[in-house]
C-alpha cells in the first residue's frame, strides 16, 4: 500500500537526516586511533525474545573519565513464525534508539538508553517470499497468509476459542522500555592481554502498548564482556543472565531466570578505519513449557564499522536466518552512528 509505505519510510529518511546534520563538520581527515571498534551493541531480535526484555552487550572498554558517548541506531526487522494450532507472529518493527554513555572514573560508566518503535505489517514479505524462493528455501508457512500483515495470535487457552489475539491496539508508534546500567572495566584494553568489563542493567517498564514487546516489569541483568587479540582479529566472548520479575505473558508460564552469550569475531588491521564483525547471540528459551517457545534462539549477523574520525563511527549490519530458520527474524537491517563527545 503506497500510503503505509509513505507513512513508514518517512520517518527513516528524517532519522538518517537527522544523523547526516549531527555528524556535519565532524568527519574530517583525522587519523584513526588504530584500536578494535567492537562488535554490535544489539539485544536478540528474534519473535520469541521481543516479548522478553534482551540482555545487551557491553563492549570490553568503557568511556574514558568526563567523556559522554552518544549512540544512535536504527535497526529494521521482519518477524515471522507460525506453527498450526500452536501460534501466529507476523510483524515489522523499525526500531529507533538513543543511548547516552558517561565515563565517571577511569574505570566506571554510566549509561541509558531509551527506544521508540513502530510496528506494522511492513513492506518487506514480497521480497523475503522471492529470496527464500530463489535460493530453495521454504517459506515456513509465509506465503499461506496475506502479505505486509500485522498478526498476532497464540493458542494459550484463554480468549476466544482458546487463542489470544492482538490487533490494530499493538501496532504504530510506541515507547520501549528503558535500560539503565553500570558497568566496570576490571582490565584496560590499553594495558595488553584479555580485557574485560563486568556490566549490570535494570530495565524500567516505561513502554507504552508493550504487552507483547518487553513487558511490564522491572528486570535486572549481569552480562561479562572479554576481548582477546590474534594479530589482525579481535575475540569476544560475552556470557550473560537476566532475571525477570513476571512469571507468566498472556498465560505462558515464563522462566524467571535466563541464560544467554554473544559470541564475536573482529577483523581490525590495527592503521585501518574498518572493520568487519561476525557477530553469535544464543539465548535460552522464554516460557517453561510452550512449543518452540522452550527452545534456544541463535541469531548470526555480519557487520562493518568504519571510523569516521576519531569522535565518530558508522556501523551497519545485516540479520539473515539462513544458518538458524526457526527462531531468528527473516531478515534485518542496523544503522548506528556512535559520537564521543569531550566534557
Amino acid at each position: 500500500m503506497p500510503i503505509l509505505r509513505n507513512f513508514m519510510i518517512k520517518p527513516v529518511i528524517i532519522f538518517l537526516l537527522f544523523l547526516i546534520l549531527f555528524t556535519a563538520g565532524n568527519i574530517s581527515g583525522q587519523s584513526c586511533t588504530g584500536g578494535p571498534m567492537g562488535f554490535l551493541a544489539l539485544r536478540s531480535q528474534s519473535p520469541l525474545q521481543q516479548l522478553r526484555f534482551g540482555m545487551q552487550y557491553h563492549p570490553p572498554w568503557v568511556a574514558r573519565t568526563g567523556t559522554l558517548k552518544m549512540y544512535f541506531e536504527h535497526l529494521w526487522k521482519n518477524m515471522w513464525l507460525y506453527k498450526p494450532d500452536y501460534y501466529l507472529i507476523d510483524a515489522e518493527i523499525h526500531e529507533f534508539a538513543v543511548r547516552c554513555c558517561y565515563g565517571l572514573g577511569r574505570n566506571f560508566e554510566i549509561s541509558a538508553e531509551l527506544p521508540v518503535r513502530h510496528v506494522s505489517g511492513g513492506i518487506l514479505d514480497r521480497m523475503i517470499e522471492g529470496f527464500h524462493n530463489g535460493i530453495g528455501i521454504d517459506n515456513a508457512g509465509r506465503d499461506e497468509f496475506p502479505r505486509n500483515q500485522f498478526a498476532f495470535a497464540i493458542n494459550n487457552g484463554v480468549g476466544e476459542g482458546g487463542w489470544t489475539y492482538a490487533g490494530s491496539e499493538q501496532t504504530g508508534w510506541n515507547i520501549g522500555n528503558a535500560v539503565v546500567a553500570a558497568s566496570y572495566a576490571f582490565h584496560d584494553p590499553e594495558s595488553g592481554g584479555t580485557s574485560g568489563v563486568i556490566t549490570a542493567n535494570v530495565k524500567l517498564p516505561t513502554g507504552t502498548r508493550s504487552e507483547y514487546f518487553g513487558g511490564q516489569s522491572i528486570d535486572l541483568g549481569i552480562s561479562l564482556s572479554t576481548m582477546s587479540r590474534t594479530g589482525n582479529f579481535y575475540i569476544y566472548a560475552c556470557p550473560g543472565m537476566a532475571y525477570y520479575t513476571d512469571k507468566e505473558m498472556i498465560n505462558i508460564p515464563l522462566e524467571q531466570w535466563h541464560f544467554s552469550a554473544l559470541l564475536a569475531v573482529e577483523y581490525h588491521p590495527k592503521t585501518s578505519r574498518h572493520s568487519w564483525i561476525s557477530q553469535l547471540i544464543i539465548e535460552r528459551g522464554i516460557a517453561m513449557e510452550f512449543s518452540e517457545f522452550t527452545s534456544n534462539t541463535y541469531e548470526l549477523i555480519f557487520a562493518y564499522k568504519r571510523s569516521l574520525s576519531d569522535n565518530m563511527t558508522l556501523e551497519i549490519g545485516i540479520l539473515e536466518n539462513l544458518f538458524f530458520f526457526d527462531n531468528s527474524p527473516d531478515v534485518g537491517f542496523h544503522f548506528g552512528i556512535t559520537k564521543i563527545l569531550k566534557s
